[in-house]
């Protein structure tokens, strides 16, 4: 839940600081427009500017503070029009009669009688608001204007909440997304470890019947191995030349149980580039391989190849496939973790393909690097 509030906050405090902007230029610039033309202030022609605008400022706050949160992001839309347009006429009424009762008392007299007349002419100028009439110009009514500068600030403001907040939003849904991403990733990663050890430990109790020097030998192997799961195994990438240790270490221990009869092959890069990948990113395939590609009875094989290509890396393990095997029930975790592991990771920018042709089941992985 902290976490959200402060995500909001950035957003927030910029919208605020603009708004806060907006406003104080609004009011400020008569005051500059007057200084830079007489080089002094007309303090009453300030006020009935500002007067002009404190309707507006009222309109966009109850609007903004009131109206949007309260109405309109409860989707109470029609009540938000209704509220909107008895606001805007309420405060439209009240400052006309404002204007009027403070225009009234700052008005002098004489301005009303006032001429214009240039020097050595006997004809008097009448003021423009009569010119106005003779000549036919259109006027409005103030409150038009208020009306529409009303209409388009409320447009303008709530079009700006909108935005931020369904910005907010999908910024709340994309950190939610990748929050359980994450904690899906762990979940799946978590299985591989104990799963990885239940196999390997009935290897090693397979060893102890016939070969308890073999079986002293593997329970070391094992111990280097279990440290690449509790120290190497987390959310963080791994170096590849750490998981290739990894992988070459199981290999070995998978070798001091299966005779000679087993062929098994390990091409993997002697010197691998500085690259990172996910953690036990191959062992799930890695353990099916062995677990179901090699029969005491029949000649079995496991090849294990590594590849790097330019902007890829390729794993592929080829095992036999024995008839007896086939009827073992896979109760494990492995190709279904891996599918997801790398659909979360990559998405769809990876290649991972698990076939059987003429006796022989291929995976392969191919990830981007």
């Amino acid at each position: 839940m902290n976490k959200t509030i402060l995500n909001k906050q950035p957003s927030s405090f910029f919208e605020t600081i603009f708004i806060f902007l907006f406003w104080l230029l609004l009011f400020i610039l008569p005051l500059f427009y007057q200084w830079i033309n007489s080089n002094f202030i007309r303090w009453n022609v300030i006020f009935n500017i500002w007067i002009d605008y404190l309707p507006l400022l009222i309109i966009f706050c109850v609007n903004r503070f009131v109206l949007t949160p309260f109405l309109l992001f409860k989707n109470k839309k029609f009540l938000y029009l209704l509220s909107v347009t008895i606001v805007i006429g309420l405060t439209v009424m009240g400052s006309i009669f404002i204007r009027k009762e403070f225009r009234s008392q700052n008005t002098n007299p004489q301005q009303k009688q006032t001429r214009l007349q240039f020097p050595n002419s006997k004809k008097a100028i009448k003021p423009l608001r009569n010119l106005e009439r003779q000549t036919g110009a259109k006027t409005y009514p103030p409150y038009v204007n208020l009306i529409l500068l009303s209409i388009l600030l409320v447009g303008f403001d709530t079009g700006m909440r909108t935005s931020v907040k369904w910005a907010e939003t999908q910024k709340q849904k994309a950190e939610v997304e990748k929050e359980n991403v994450k904690n899906e990733l762990a979940f799946l990663r978590n299985q591989v470890s104990p799963h990885f050890l239940m196999n390997t430990l009935n290897n090693i109790h397979a060893l102890v019947d016939f070969d308890s020097k073999e079986a002293k030998c593997s329970i070391g192997k094992l111990s280097v191995l279990m440290r690449h799961l509790l120290y190497e195994s987390s959310s963080k990438p791994i170096a590849l030349s750490k998981e290739i240790k990894f992988v070459e270490s199981y290999v070995e221990l998978m070798k001091l149980r299966f005779h000679e009869d087993v062929e098994i092959k390990l091409n993997l890069p002697k010197a691998p580039p500085d690259i990172f990948i996910p953690t036990l990113l191959f062992t799930n395939i890695l353990e099916n391989a062995f677990k179901y590609g090699i029969s005491y009875e029949q000649k079995s094989f496991v090849h294990i190849d590594l590849y790097i290509h330019e902007n890829e890396l390729e794993f592929t393990i080829k095992n036999s496939v024995h008839e007896k095997l086939r009827t073992v029930e896979k109760t494990g975790i492995g190709i279904e973790n891996t599918e997801k592991r790398l659909s979360l990771l990559y998405h769809d920018n990876y290649v991972f393909t698990h076939t059987e042709h003429e006796n022989v089941y291929i995976a392969t992985i191919k990830i981007p690097i």
